[in-house]
C-alpha cells in the first residue's frame, strides 16, 4: 500500500474542478478497516470516482487512478477492473494502474484469514518512512521487477504453480525490510505464523494455496476456486482465526444509484 500524500484527494478534486464547496462523505466497508487488508484501497477508489464525478469533472481511467493514488498507493489498483498492474511512472501522470485481464481471466481466490480486526499500532505512511533505514531496502527494491515479471507471466497463463513462488517471496521480503528498519516494525503476531505454517503444510500434502500478508497480521490465501471450500475450511478450524473472508476477482470502480444518506 501506497504512503497517503500530503495533498488528500478532495483537495485535489476541488483544485481541478475549480471549487472551493465541501462535501459531506459517508462511507461503509464490509472489510476491517486499518487491520492491514489494504482497506484504503476500495476507499480512497470509491472516494476519488464520487468526488470527480460530484464536482463535475470527466476523468480518464488513467486520470481517476493517478488521482486515487494520491489518496493511497493501492487504490490507484482498484480502479481499473479485473487483473491490474500499477504502472511506476516517473511523474504523477504516468503512475497508474490498467487492467491487464478481465475479472474471468482466472478463478483465482482469496481466502483471507482474519487474526486480529485491531487498528494497527503504525500504519502504512510511517512504514513508508521507515524502509530506507532497513539495510535490506536497497535489495527488494532492486529485485521486485523480476518478481512482477515472473507473478505477471504466469497470471496470464493461469499457472498457481509459477504464480504463488514470487507473491510469497515478496510479502517475505517487504516484511523483512519493516522488521529490519529502525526501529524496526512487526506487524506479525502468533496467529499469522500459525496460517502462514498451516498454509505450508497443506502445500505440502498437494493443496495448491500460497500465502500474502499486507502490511497487518491478517493472512491471504490464494488459490483456485474449486480449492477454495477445502482452504476455508481449513482456516475455520484454526483457533488463531476470527473469521475467514472469500474476495473473487472483481469489477472496477463505479458509480451506483443507492446512496448512504
Amino acid at each position: 500500500a501506497g504512503a497517503p500524500a500530503r495533498r488528500r484527494p478532495p483537495d485535489r478534486v476541488r483544485a481541478l474542478a475549480g471549487l472551493t464547496l465541501r462535501a459531506r462523505v459517508v462511507s461503509e466497508s464490509n472489510f476491517p478497516s486499518g487491520a492491514g487488508i489494504a482497506s484504503s484501497a476500495s476507499a480512497f477508489a470509491a472516494l476519488s470516482l464520487a468526488a470527480s464525478h460530484a464536482a463535475g469533472l470527466d476523468l480518464s481511467e488513467a486520470e481517476l487512478s493517478a488521482l486515487a493514488r494520491l489518496g493511497s498507493g493501492s487504490a490507484c489498483r482498484s480502479v481499473p477492473t479485473g487483473f491490474v498492474e500499477w504502472q511506476a511512472g516517473d511523474r504523477h501522470e504516468t503512475s497508474y494502474a490498467v487492467s491487464i485481464a478481465p475479472p474471468d481471466h482466472w478463478a483465482l481466490t482469496d481466502v483471507i484469514a482474519i487474526v486480529s480486526t485491531g487498528h494497527k499500532p503504525v500504519g502504512s505512511s510511517e512504514g513508508h518512512r521507515l524502509a530506507p533505514t532497513s539495510p535490506l531496502h536497497i535489495a527488494r527494491v532492486a529485485s521486485v521487477p523480476a518478481r512482477l515479471a515472473a507473478a505477471k507471466a504466469a497470471l496470464l497463463a493461469r499457472d498457481l504453480a509459477a504464480f504463488g513462488p514470487p507473491v510469497e517471496e515478496d510479502a517475505l521480503t517487504m516484511h523483512a525490510v519493516m522488521m529490519t528498519s529502525r526501529p524496526p516494525l512487526h506487524y506479525w503476531l502468533p496467529a499469522t505464523v500459525a496460517v502462514m505454517r498451516a498454509v505450508l503444510r497443506w502445500r505440502t500434502d498437494g493443496l495448491g494455496v500460497y500465502f500474502s500478508i499486507d502490511a497487518g497480521p491478517n493472512v491471504h490465501c490464494l488459490c483456485l476456486a474449486e480449492d477454495a471450500p477445502q482452504v476455508e475450511a481449513g482456516l475455520r478450524r484454526l483457533r488463531s482465526v476470527q473469521a475467514v473472508r472469500i474476495a473473487l476477482p472483481g469489477g472496477g470502480a463505479r458509480l451506483l444509484d443507492r446512496h448512504l444518506f
